[in-house]
């Protein structure tokens, strides 16, 4: 799947018989077992204590609904995000975000990725390129939007 596609489907919601809480439990104990995650990995991952995990997992504690969002969107993307579009688009798509939140030119991107511009506008079309240039542009993308969002 493109991530066109992706960015163009449709958000559906279903019903359950169970409540959101016991839904993310599963959820979390499906994650924990498909990639043999222990409690504290699990903790890091969805940046609760340890203490609000057990909490959450032994129907004990609450978490916020934002808690929850961010929950359920880290699953998503452990569970299935990353099969759906290829690395170069993934890169491209934060490539694209960072020009559009901070207002770069791609000449600015371009000198703090290390590229020739006219590479990074053949990288935003999808044209072909060299793969070392076009490894380059996706690592320093990714590690630019790392160190700008954090």
């Amino acid at each position: 799947m493109t991530v066109k596609k992706w960015k163009d489907r449709a958000e559906v919601s279903f019903v359950t018989n169970i409540s959101r809480y016991d839904y993310l439990k599963q959820q979390i104990q499906e994650v924990a077992e498909k990639f043999s995650f222990n409690h504290q990995q699990l903790a890091k991952i969805f940046d609760l204590p340890m203490k609000e995990l057990d909490s959450l997992l032994n129907n004990k504690g609450s978490i916020t609904t934002e808690q929850l969002d961010k929950i359920e969107r880290k699953i998503a993307m452990l569970c299935a995000g990353f099969e759906g579009f290829d690395a170069r688009e993934r890169a491209a798509l934060l490539l694209n975000d960072l020009i559009k939140e901070y207002m770069f030119s791609t000449d600015s991107v371009a000198k703090m990725i290390h590229v020739e511009e006219k590479d990074l506008i053949d990288f935003r079309q999808a044209l072909s390129m060299d793969k070392n240039v076009e490894l380059k542009i996706c690592v320093n993308s990714i590690m630019l939007h790392f160190v700008l969002h954090n």
